[in-house]
């Protein structure tokens, strides 16, 4: 009896370790084309003022899962945003900007979207 018992615990363990082992590739090649989806929005944004509130921006959307680049400009009052939108939207991209101190006024398509 405790042997069969013995032997049942030893096979389970094994075709637990070979599913661990084998079970990973696949899960590493739905990640890589999640990754691969990205779009750029434009967001005018008001409040900005000097170089340190487009480091504030760029560091608030750098801690947003999903976002994978971000460039403010106080001059143009905006910021172009790299993200994936199967991890984030641009109404949390929207809030995230609003939640430092300045206001997202308008989303858009990046121009360089538009034309394609």
């Amino acid at each position: 009896m405790l042997k069969s018992k013995l032997s049942a615990c030893s096979f389970l363990l094994v075709s637990l370790f070979i599913l661990a082992s084998c079970g990973g590739g696949g899960k590493k090649e739905v990640k890589t084309d999640v990754a691969r989806e990205t779009a750029m929005i434009e967001v005018s944004i008001t409040g900005m003022t000097c170089t340190g509130c487009e480091n504030t921006i760029q560091s608030s959307l750098a801690e947003v899962p999903g976002v994978i680049g971000v460039t403010a400009s106080h001059t143009a009052g905006n910021a172009v945003v790299e993200y994936n939108p199967a991890l984030v939207d641009s109404l949390k991209i929207k809030e995230a900007i609003n939640g430092c101190g300045y206001v997202a006024v308008k989303v858009m398509p990046h121009q360089a979207d538009a034309i394609n």
